[in-house]
């Protein structure tokens, strides 16, 4: 059944068959409407096309942040892991300087002890 109207918008002609309401177009206004339905259909697949890259460019975005903060802990440890070893170099270097005055002190008292020796050594022989 073909249907003929005298509408050139895209408002539909109502036809009552069996009881039923019948929208009727012209061959026309269905060529439009069918553009029109194609073209919400091309950009509902573009929607979730570019919903997918979003959701895959967030979850790039959530790795390369956990990325970045796990480097960012393993930075702060290797400073930590620094500092430790600088602290110990310096209780190293302190404890070498303590080590040389003690050295010294004791070669001043043999030193001291030798010729308080030599000296009492020699006293006893005088006399």
């Amino acid at each position: 059944m073909s249907f003929i109207g005298f509408s050139q918008d895209l408002t539909p002609k109502l036809k009552k068959i069996d009881q039923k309401t019948h929208y009727c177009f012209t061959i026309t206004q269905s060529k439009a409407i069918a553009e029109v339905l194609a073209e919400e259909k091309y950009n509902d697949s573009i929607v979730g096309h570019l919903s997918k890259i979003n959701m895959r460019l967030w979850v790039l975005t959530q790795k390369k942040d956990s990325v970045i903060l796990f480097q960012n802990d393993k930075l702060n440890n290797y400073a930590r892991v620094v500092d430790n070893q600088d602290e110990a170099i310096v209780l190293f270097k302190q404890s070498l300087h303590l080590k040389e005055r003690q050295i010294k002190r004791n070669k001043r008292y043999r030193l001291l002890l030798l010729i308080s020796s030599l000296a009492l050594g020699v006293l006893a022989i005088g006399k």
